[in-house]
C-alpha cells in the first residue's frame, strides 16, 4: 500500500517561507554609505565672451547649506577628513593659464535627488547687484550693477560673489554632481552661467568645464562598517 502523504503541513510551511525570508532580510543590520566629495574650482585666465549673459546672474537656490568646518555629532554633512587631490591642485596653482579658487569638500550621507541640499559656494570678491523678483521656476535672476531707471522700486540689492551658487551631490542609479553657479568677473556687469548635472562613477576624477570656470571633482564612498 502506498503511504498517504499529508500535504497540509507542507502547504503551511510554503506559506510561511516568504515571512521567514522577510524576517531575515529586515533583521540584517543595516548601515549607511557616506561619500567624501572633494572639489577643486579654478578660473581660466583667458578672456572669452562665449557663454556670457547680457546681465549679471544670481542663482536661485533654496535651502543651501554652508560647507561645514567643524564636525558635529550625527550631522548628515561633515567636514572632509582629508584632501587626496593635492597634486592636481598644485598643478593648477602653478599654471599661468589658470587660477586656483578653492580646494576642499565635505562628507555627506547618501541623499536622493529630492533630499540632497545644495552646498553653498561663494568665492572671490563680493559682487553687489540689484535683482528683480523672478517666477517660481527661475534658476537665475537677472542682476544689474545699477537698477534700471524705470524700475519703480521693483529691484532689491543683494550680494553675490565672483563664483556664487551651489553644488549638489545625490545618489540614484549613478552618482550625480549638480552645479548651479554664476561667474561674474571683477568689475564686469555680465556673468557666465554654469548649470550642469553630471553622472559620475566613484573614485574617478571628473572634469566639468565652462568658458571661464573649471571644476575637478572626485567622490569616494565611505562604508561605516568597512571604512576605505
Amino acid at each position: 500500500m502506498t503511504p498517504e502523504i499529508n500535504l497540509g503541513k507542507y502547504t503551511a510551511a510554503i506559506r510561511l517561507l516568504p515571512l521567514l525570508l522577510a524576517g531575515l532580510i529586515f533583521s540584517t543590520p543595516s548601515h549607511a554609505v557616506n561619500y567624501d566629495v572633494e572639489v577643486i574650482i579654478f578660473e581660466h585666465v583667458r578672456n572669452t565672451s562665449v557663454g556670457r549673459s547680457s546681465t549679471m546672474l544670481m542663482p536661485v537656490i533654496r535651502g543651501a547649506q554652508s560647507i561645514p568646518q567643524q564636525a558635529e555629532p550625527n550631522a548628515p554633512i561633515q567636514p572632509l577628513p582629508q584632501l587626496r587631490m593635492q597634486g592636481e591642485a598644485q598643478k593648477i596653482n602653478q599654471s599661468e593659464n589658470h587660477r586656483l579658487l578653492y580646494h576642499g569638500g565635505w562628507r555627506q550621507t547618501d541623499y536622493d535627488q529630492e533630499t540632497a541640499p545644495y552646498m553653498r559656494i561663494a568665492l572671490g570678491q563680493q559682487v553687489p547687484m540689484f535683482t528683480e523678483r523672478g517666477d517660481a521656476d527661475s534658476l537665475y535672476l537677472r542682476g544689474y550693477a545699477n537698477p534700471p531707471a524705470d524700475g519703480s522700486g521693483r529691484y532689491t540689492q543683494v550680494r553675490s560673489a565672483t563664483v556664487f551658487g551651489g553644488i549638489k551631490v545625490w545618489v540614484g542609479r549613478f552618482l550625480h554632481f549638480e552645479t548651479l553657479l554664476s561667474y561674474t568677473p571683477s568689475g564686469s556687469n555680465q556673468s557666465f552661467a554654469m548649470k550642469a548635472d553630471r553622472r559620475m562613477r566613484s573614485r574617478q576624477i571628473h572634469y566639468i568645464d565652462n568658458p571661464r570656470l573649471g571644476i575637478i571633482t572626485k567622490i569616494y564612498p565611505v562604508d561605516e562598517i568597512a571604512p576605505n
